[in-house]
């Protein structure tokens, strides 16, 4: 058996469950503001369920690109079909942000 304090196993309750499948675990330190999105992505890892391993960031480029589009729709100063050079920044730096080129 692998070292563990033997502390936390003679205090484990009679039909305890883990909350993961896979029962071996290990402490990791994440940063807070992504703590929602790793705990939902590795869930879902240990559930068996198939997801695109890019799907966190492409709901969140989508959201971006949705942004962008309505920037265009609604004509704003930069987005005109005729002069498009903030377009092209935000393009760009979407593209710096998500590594996409």
């Amino acid at each position: 058996m692998k070292k563990c304090n033997p502390n936390s196993l003679a205090n484990l309750k009679p039909g305890f469950k883990p909350k993961w499948k896979d029962t071996n675990t290990k402490l990791i330190r994440i940063p807070v503001a992504l703590e929602k999105q790793v705990l939902d992505y590795a869930h879902q890892l240990d559930d068996g369920v198939t997801t695109s391993s890019d799907s966190i960031v492409t709901n969140d480029l989508q959201e971006e690109l949705m942004k962008l589009m309505a920037k265009v729709n609604d004509m704003e100063k930069g987005y005109k079909s005729n002069s498009a050079s903030q377009l092209v920044k935000d393009l760009k730096a979407l593209s710096d942000q998500y590594n996409l080129l």
